[in-house]
């Protein structure tokens, strides 16, 4: 429950009073908006003791410390010695509560410390009394749902199915459902398992993170995830992807997205995510539309909707505030336990002790999701041990908050190790509370005596017409499992006369979840008044388009008044292989074409059609919009990833055979997406003669295009003529710099290249940028150490650019390589000097010899680190930062892979996180980043079938591609079937010696600017 910033350790022992840290907070949060609520709360931290009582408090005093939302009212519902530890809860059919305790957190993996209690109403008053241990020694258990007769509770590497068959409260049938997940940092391992709307069970799941502190405990990456008592189980990777199955009938699959602690859905099913400092995500993009067309790489099927943004400003009135190395003062960093209530969604944020929450409103084919209420937060305690991580929706309407209640939230991993040495790393752990959170005016009933096991059928079916979600999924399920034909007759009535929206939605799901659904109200559904109806009865169509009726009446909505509707057919039409569905398709597409997600939908019907809608594309372009030029690059990368020669030729000609100024954007599009297409799949290109037309023309993003093609299809033959007029263009400094940088890439292409001379006079200060870069990749083609001895000659007048360009050439041989190294080793060449992504390229070095020099040059040694932190920290202790100097810093070195206020690249995390770091704490990681990898930010290394060793960060991943993010934001879209195998690097992806870069000045200034408030 993290969020993961710059490496941040605090190695000072004296630090500011709690009090003038927490001045510091407040005045960051609150000083320009609100200055008689910034002067209140100077007073409350300067009042000397005030008369409050410390924590920890009982659960009774816990109340007076709440700012709660005027519009609900709070109150204890259960809390210990009844149970401890809580982080999530279940209340079954007939009113039992289960909660799961998880006193393992966040180091004991040993004892098999965690538990599920049953509590039970034995005197009536809607408040359990009652507490039996109703399973002990489980290891970090995370989530727990009902199930048959039993509940599954999700605790990696297993879920488990548990169930008490004699009554007494206690399990005793214990037996593992799936298995195979990573047992990881707990804060990303598999947890809250929920029931859909589709009667699918889903998981939330972010795979493996690699923990560097605590590797013994949390290295196990798991197997592939499978049913533990199937054989013929399909088994699924552990990659970073949330898990859906169906126990009945052994389904089980990854979906498009992931989560971290928690997730929900909407009234209407739409999935619904949570990141440690991201609260508001949308699955947009479901698998199933993915894996019909492999060819297409989306980056990511997720939406976020907040309006606030990612990393939001929390408002939060904690009094003596903790916030560990990597916690993010201020902004979201612990984001978790996200729960659809009301029209939007709670999150919890626990090292703030708050609860957030958000209005969502539709936006084109997602959500937007806005503050409930500008600069308060819904619920938030002046309490430091409050930590909210979870919520419910009881049957009586109430929400409930799950308070884990902890002196310390933060796992150790990113702690200092003065914190997970301390004895007060478990304070609190027979500590914790479940509260209720209701309406404030009018009377509220307490939670009723249940007895949904006995009800009949047809009650069940009626209350799935009640507008409480807890009921209607309840009822869902139940009648799902029981398989009564009984139902059959209620849900039909309900699907087809209820009332409520919801009502009938529910209804036809059941009736689907019974088998009984049938095409003809389906085909009533498609017509509902409700939109969120209709958009299910299209997805319930998916299943049943062999029934010709059934299509036209899809084809029949395509003027539907809805977007989120419109998009949806749109997807489902993908698997409708007719003209008439085609050409519907493609209308949809027309009205939506600047909404990126509207394009997906439409390309992922199949890569068969893309060479005809390109082709339509063309005669009917209109003008450039960014939705049309993307539009045309989506097409061209389906193209190359077919690899189909034929199609391929008719792209080329289709560009070669158009000229005018307002044909440059799209034949540059298309030409873009077909060479990104091909380097996707490792994909060859036949040498051809329409390359070097295209090569010549006028536009320079064609010729960029062409020349990237030419890359991979090499020279035709007879191109004397053009190589000639390539050499003038290059040696011409009169002609733009772009221009003679392509010239020269082209010449480098040559059978028998250009001397080394030729290009050692392009690679002087006084020639543009360009034209340097692309003299060093030339020379770096060429056979032989020569150009070698050179580059490493004229290395230290190289500007940064010029020398990343070096670097790759230089490490990319192997004789290369060695000189490279014997340069560090004399000192003539400083490893600072070289980016980053290339000193882990090599220590990753394949042949072991090469790699373990590498390594030894390499590595950052401790006690000489330890010396340059002394050596700052003397100047940082008295120098006063001037934060504008600062921002230059940033933008210099930083933002090639940080971004803050806009600025940069997002390789790593968003430095807004560090804000309210203490500046020791800063400087202390920055200048040791290998004390701590912010996990979910280490450097993977993925060998490919056909285009070499990547290496970079982990960015978006779904089911056909995975993509990795480099310095300056540059990205690799790798498909899947191109993996050959990726690990994780163990190396972190910030610089040990960004020293080198920054003087003891400068990183004052630098630090400055980092807590500079916005």
């Amino acid at each position: 429950m993290k969020q993961f910033a710059l490496p941040l350790r605090n190695t000072r022992k004296t630090e500011l009073p709690a009090a003038n840290l927490s001045l510091v907070f407040l005045w960051g949060l609150v000083a320009r908006r609100a200055p008689f609520a910034l002067l209140s709360a100077i007073l409350l931290l300067l009042a000397p003791g005030c008369g409050r009582k410390e924590p920890p408090l009982s659960a009774k005093d816990a109340l007076r410390t709440f700012q709660l939302d005027p519009a609900w009212r709070i109150d204890v519902f259960a809390n210990e010695p009844m149970f401890a530890d809580p982080v999530a809860m279940e209340i079954d059919e007939d009113g039992r509560i289960y909660v799961v305790q998880n006193s393992g957190y966040p180091l004991d993996t040993e004892h098999a410390a965690g538990k599920v209690w049953l509590l039970e109403d034995a005197n009536g008053d809607g408040k359990p009394d009652k507490s039996t241990l109703f399973i002990d020694k489980l290891v970090l258990p995370t989530g727990v749902m009902r199930w048959k007769k039993g509940i599954l509770v999700t605790d990696a590497p297993n879920v488990w199915y548990l169930e008490d068959t004699d009554g007494d409260g206690k399990a005793d049938v214990k037996r593992a459902m799936l298995t195979g997940f990573a047992f990881t940092n707990p804060q990303h391992t598999v947890n809250t398992p929920i029931y859909g709307l589709d009667n699918w069970i889903y998981l939330a799941h972010e795979g493996f993170a690699s923990a560097v502190v605590f590797a013994d405990k949390f290295g196990d990456k798991g197997s592939g995830i499978r049913f533990a008592d199937r054989a013929d189980s399909p088994v699924i990777k552990n990659e970073r992807r949330n898990v859906r199955f169906r126990p009945g009938n052994g389904q089980l699959e990854p979906t498009s997205s992931t989560s971290q602690f928690g997730l929900t859905f909407d009234d209407y099913g739409h999935l619904i995510t949570v990141n440690n400092s991201n609260h508001a995500r949308e699955e947009v993009l479901v698998a199933r539309y993915l894996a019909r067309n492999p060819d297409l790489l989306a980056g990511s099927t997720m939406q976020d909707v907040s309006d606030h943004g990612a990393a939001a400003p929390v408002f939060f009135t904690v009094r003596n505030p903790r916030f560990e190395l990597l916690s993010g003062a201020g902004i979201f960093t612990s984001a978790c336990g996200i729960t659809w209530f009301n029209g939007g969604t709670l999150v919890a944020e626990p090292v703030h002790s708050l609860v957030h929450r958000d209005l969502w409103k539709p936006s084109g084919a997602t959500y937007q999701a806005r503050r409930a209420k500008e600069g308060v937060e819904f619920l938030s305690s002046t309490d430091s041990w409050f930590r909210p991580v979870n919520f419910y929706i009881g049957p009586d309407g109430a929400l409930y908050v799950v308070d884990y209640y902890r002196k310390i939230i933060e796992h150790p991993e990113w702690t200092s190790r003065e914190v997970y040495e301390a004895k007060d790393i478990y304070d609190g752990k027979d500590l914790g509370r479940i509260y209720r959170v209701t309406p404030a005016e009018g009377q509220f009933a307490p939670l009723p005596r249940l007895r949904l096991s006995e009800a009949s059928d047809e009650q069940l079916a009626g209350y799935l017409e009640k507008p409480n979600i807890w009921w209607r999924r309840t009822a869902q399920r139940l009648l799902v499992d029981r398989q009564s034909e009984k139902a059959i007759g209620p849900l039909r009535r309900i699907a087809q006369l209820g009332r409520s929206p919801l009502g009938r939605l529910h209804a036809l799901w059941t009736l689907e979840g019974l088998g009984k659904l049938d095409a003809p109200l389906v085909a009533q559904a498609l017509g509902d008044a409700e939109p969120g109806v209709r958009e299910n009865a299209i997805i319930l169509a998916e299943t049943r388009l062999a029934d010709p009726k059934l299509v036209e009446a899809l084809l029949r909505m395509e003027e539907d008044k809805n977007e989120r509707v419109r998009f949806q057919l749109l997807a489902t039409l993908g698997s409708v292989h007719t003209l008439a569905a085609a050409q519907a398709r493609k209308r949809l597409l027309d009205r939506g074409m600047e909404d990126p997600w509207v394009q997906m939908a439409a390309l992922s019907a199949s890569s068969d059609q893309a060479l005809p809608a390109l082709q339509a594309a063309i005669v009917s372009r209109g003008n450039k919009t960014p939705g049309r030029a993307r539009y045309f690059q989506q097409l061209g990368s389906l193209i190359g990833a077919r690899g189909k020669p034929g199609e391929m030729a008719k792209v080329l000609q289709a560009a070669a055979n158009t000229a005018g100024q307002d044909s440059e954007w799209w034949r540059a599009a298309q030409l873009e997406g077909l060479a990104s297409g091909l380097r996707s799949r490792g994909g060859t290109l036949l040498p051809q003669a329409v390359l070097l037309k295209l090569f010549g023309d006028r536009a320079a993003g064609v010729r960029h295009a062409a020349l990237r093609l030419l890359e991979i299809s090499g020279l035709p033959s007879s191109t004397d003529a053009v190589l000639q007029q390539a050499a003038a263009t290059a040696t011409d400094r009169g002609r733009p710099g772009d221009h003679r940088a392509d010239a020269i890439s082209l010449l480098a292409l040559a059978p028998s290249p250009q001397q080394w001379e030729f290009y050692q006079r392009l690679l002087e200060p006084s020639e543009p940028v360009e034209v340097q870069s692309a003299a060093v990749r030339a020379l770096g083609k060429r056979k032989g150490t020569e150009s070698t001895k050179f580059l490493l000659a004229k290395w230290r007048s190289m500007t940064p650019a010029i020398r990343a360009e070096a670097g790759s050439a230089l490490i990319s041989d192997p004789e290369r390589f060695q000189l490279l190294l014997a340069a560090i080793e004399s000192g003539g060449l400083p490893a600072w000097s070289l980016p980053l992504r290339q000193r882990i390229q090599m220590q990753m070095n394949r042949d072991p010899a090469l790699r373990e020099r590498a390594r030894s040059l390499l590595a950052a040694k401790a006690g000489n680190r330890e010396e340059v932190l002394t050596r700052y920290q003397s100047v940082l202790d008295k120098a006063k930062g001037d934060a504008a100097q600062g921002r230059v810093t940033f933008e210099k070195t930083c933002a090639k892979c940080h971004q803050m206020n806009g600025v940069g690249a997002g390789v790593g995390p968003d430095l807004a996180t560090v804000r309210n770091r203490t500046p020791d704490a800063l400087l202390g990681d920055i200048l040791i980043p290998s004390r701590s990898i912010a996990q979910m930010y280490e450097a993977y290394v993925v060998e490919t079938v056909s285009s070499g060793t990547l290496e970079g960060v982990i960015g978006e991943q779904t089911s056909t591609s995975i993509t990795l993010v480099h310095e300056q934001g540059k990205k690799d879209v790798i498909a899947r079937s191109e993996i050959k195998q990726m690990y994780v690097s163990n190396l972190s992806a910030m610089p040990d010696d960004v020293d080198k870069e920054i003087s003891p000045e400068q990183m004052a200034h630098l630090i400055a600017y980092l807590r500079k408030p916005n």
